[in-house]
C-alpha cells in the first residue's frame, strides 16, 4: 500500500465511545486474560468515576517472572480500526510498588507483518500513552512507524515528568534506537501528580502530519499539551487505522535503570472511566 492511499484510509474511521455504564458491547474484541487471575469486566463500581461506572482490568500478583512484556498483558481493543481523530481516555493507574514492572497503557496499534511503505522495515503503526508503577509522575509517549526486531525499528519516545516538569526525548537521528536525552522543560509541572492518585484525561490528536498528546489534570486548570511530534506519514507519523487497546503487563526491567523489576505481590487494578475516538 502507498503512503497516500493509507492515508485516505486512515481518514475513513468512524465514531466509537464507550462511558463502561454498561458490559462490554460488540464493539470491543474478546478480552485477552492471558495470566492466571487476570480479568477485563464492565462495569465495576468506582466511586470516582464520573457516572460511578469504570472498566476494570487487573493484573494477578505472583505470576512467574518469566511472563515479561505485552505478550502476557491484561488487554481489551476495539473490534475495529480506527483511523485519524481525537483519542480521549479518563484513566486512573494501578497503585502498587516502585519496585514492579507493571505498565499501564492507552495506544493504537497495527501490525500485519507486511513493509507496506516499501522501506524494507516491517510496518508498525502505533501511538502510545505509557505509565509505568515505577514513575507513577512520568508519562512515556511514543509513535512507532516500523518494528521488526530490537535492532530494526523507527520510533520516536517523549518522556515527561508531569511533577517536574523535566522532559526527555529521543534525539536526532536516534529513532532506531531507545535513547533519550534531556531537552527544554515544560512550560508547568503539577508537584501533586501522581498516576494513581486521581483520574486524569489523557489525550492524542492523531492527523496525517502530526500527533499531539496532552493531559487534563482536573484542577482547574485545563488542558495541558505534552507534546506535539510532527512529520511525514510513513516515516513519522503512522498513517494506517488501527484498533485503539488498554492494557496492563509486567516487565521484567524498570526502564529508567535497567534494573531487575519484580511482579507484584497482589493484583493490580487499572480503570477506564471512559473512551472517545472522534
Amino acid at each position: 500500500m502507498t503512503a497516500c492511499v493509507a492515508a485516505a484510509a486512515a481518514t475513513a474511521a468512524h465514531a466509537f465511545s464507550d462511558d463502561f455504564a454498561a458490559p462490554l458491547s460488540p464493539q470491543w474484541a474478546a478480552a485477552r486474560t492471558s495470566e492466571p487471575g487476570s480479568a477485563v469486566s464492565s462495569p465495576v463500581a468506582d466511586t470516582e468515576a464520573l457516572d460511578g461506572n469504570v472498566l476494570e482490568l487487573v493484573y494477578p500478583g505472583g505470576t512467574s517472572p518469566d511472563d515479561s512484556g505485552p505478550a502476557f498483558a491484561t488487554e481489551l481493543e476495539s473490534a475495529s480500526p480506527l483511523g485519524y481523530g481525537t483519542f480521549r481516555a479518563r484513566l486512573r493507574t494501578p497503585k502498587a510498588s516502585r519496585a514492579t514492572g507493571l505498565v499501564s497503557a492507552f495506544f493504537t496499534y497495527f501490525n500485519d507483518g507486511a513493509d507496506h511503505d516499501g522501506d524494507g522495515i516491517i510496518d508498525n503503526d502505533e501511538i502510545d500513552i505509557e505509565i509505568l508503577a515505577n514513575e507513577p509522575s512520568s508519562i512515556y509517549l511514543t509513535v512507532w512507524t516500523d518494528y521488526t526486531d530490537d535492532s530494526n525499528f523507527h520510533k520516536t519516545t517523549r518522556k515527561v515528568d508531569v511533577r517536574s516538569g523535566r522532559v526527555w526525548q529521543t534525539p536526532p537521528g536516534g529513532e532506531s534506537s531507545y535513547d533519550l536525552v534531556e531537552t527544554d522543560p515544560l512550560g508547568w509541572s503539577s508537584r501533586t501528580f501522581r498516576s494513581w492518585k486521581a483520574f486524569a484525561t489523557y489525550q492524542f490528536v492523531w492527523s496525517a502530519g502530526s500527533v499531539e498528546y496532552s493531559i487534563d489534570l482536573e484542577d482547574g486548570t485545563g488542558p495541558h499539551v505534552l507534546w506535539t511530534l510532527a512529520g511525514d506519514p510513513d516515516v513519522t507519523i503512522p498513517s494506517q487505522p488501527a484498533p485503539v487497546f488498554f492494557n496492563l503487563w509486567h516487565n521484567g526491567y524498570h526502564w529508567s535503570s535497567g534494573r531487575a523489576a519484580r511482579v507484584p505481590r497482589g493484583g493490580a487494578l487499572f480503570h477506564v472511566d471512559s473512551v472517545s475516538v472522534n
